[in-house]
């Protein structure tokens, strides 16, 4: 197996793939708005270092059975995406085998030059797309998972120009640390950690109409100055959650502190009158629930009208990253390598996140919004 020859950001580093103008480059990975917060940051580096080249990004993550998250992930990532001016064509989420096969049909026409999968599971499935994409294209991607796939694999994986080992992964300290070494050892396109959070862009007239929305809410609830506190509790994974007895207990904590304080309560559209409810039974604090429904720009519209982001381990933290927004994390200690990089406080616990309790949270929020 190739390995880099070059293992740090300063060294002058030799690209593997040679771009030259004109050429037409598929990035394929099963992307979420997490990952695309660190994946970006090198996409616009690379299309910063190689300006005539054609970059598109295959995002369908090749599963045979489509999940339930699909179509609201579908929809926010073309949204973020089809504002970066600087990707051309976006392959969506498949519906169907059958729409994955007119994706693939479509891509044939391009006739890449080189493709590009970054798979930490199915990647024996993404080489077979891009196989079948354009098999004369110069192919690099990650191994299989596991030794006993990349034996069975072996043969397949014999036909790209090089392989991407997932070992990286596991001794890298931030998953865009990952990401790092491969546009790096592929391109030669290299950032420093600062650089690796792809900024969301809200428009003037979004970003006005979230100050209006939180405007409208403190008015309505009679706070004069005061922080707004923008609060997500909810993950996709219960592990990653945070319990409401928790939240009341933050909330209640924080509005003595801050009588003023406004709480923006996130919840994903299925779970939004759930946490509307929870709201409308709090008497003696100020909280709305929120939802982005129409478009994934309202979240971070409203967002960045926020004077703090308390997170659990979602894309919200990473979203407070591209916005550059204060924001505590609340992460499982397993996952540190997924910590937002420009957090002010990252809390950690242990095996779940409602380990961490009201109280550290509390302290976090008093020391960043200088409330003690």
């Amino acid at each position: 197996m190739h390995q880099s020859k070059h293992s740090t950001t300063t060294q002058i580093q030799v690209p593997e793939l040679t771009l030259k103008k004109g050429s037409k480059v598929l990035y394929m990975t099963h992307l979420a708005l997490g990952d695309y917060v660190y994946q970006g940051a090198f996409l616009k580096a690379l299309s910063k270092q190689y300006p005539d080249v054609q970059i598109d990004v295959w995002i369908d993550d090749c599963r045979n059975k489509k999940k339930s998250w699909h179509s609201g992930r579908n929809s926010t990532l073309q949204q973020w995406l089809a504002k970066e001016n600087h990707l051309n064509t976006i392959y969506p989420i498949a519906s169907s085998n059958e729409h994955r096969e007119q994706l693939i049909a479509d891509a044939k026409n391009q006739q890449y030059d080189f493709i590009v999968f970054v798979a930490t599971t199915r990647a024996p499935a993404y080489l077979k797309v891009a196989q079948a994409i354009n098999a004369n294209a110069t192919i690099v991607g990650t191994e299989p998972k596991n030794l006993l796939s990349r034996l069975f694999y072996r043969n397949q994986y014999k036909s790209l120009r090089t392989t991407i080992a997932l070992s990286e992964l596991a001794t890298s300290q931030h998953i865009s640390d990952f990401y790092n070494h491969i546009f790096s050892r592929l391109f030669a396109v290299s950032l420093d950690e600062q650089q690796r959070s792809r900024e969301i862009l809200v428009t003037n007239s979004l970003g006005e109409q979230g100050k209006q929305q939180i405007n409208a809410w403190r008015n309505s609830k009679n706070l004069s100055n005061g922080p707004t506190i923008f609060i997500n509790h909810i993950s996709t994974n219960e592990k990653r959650d945070w319990q409401l007895s928790q939240l009341a207990e933050l909330t209640a904590k924080l509005t003595e502190k801050s009588p003023n304080t406004l709480f923006v309560l996130n919840a994903p559209p299925h779970k939004f009158d759930e946490v509307s409810n929870w709201c409308a039974q709090q008497t003696n604090i100020a909280v709305e629930a929120f939802s982005a429904t129409k478009d994934f720009f309202e979240l971070p519209s409203v967002m960045q009208a926020c004077d703090l982001v308390i997170s659990v381990e979602t894309a919200i933290m990473h979203i407070a990253s591209s916005l550059s927004l204060p924001q505590i994390a609340l992460i499982r200690e397993s996952a540190s390598s997924w910590r937002p990089l420009k957090a002010n406080s990252v809390l950690e616990g242990k095996k779940r996140v409602d380990n961490i309790a009201a109280s550290e949270v509390v302290i976090a929020a008093e020391n960043i919004l200088k409330l003690a």
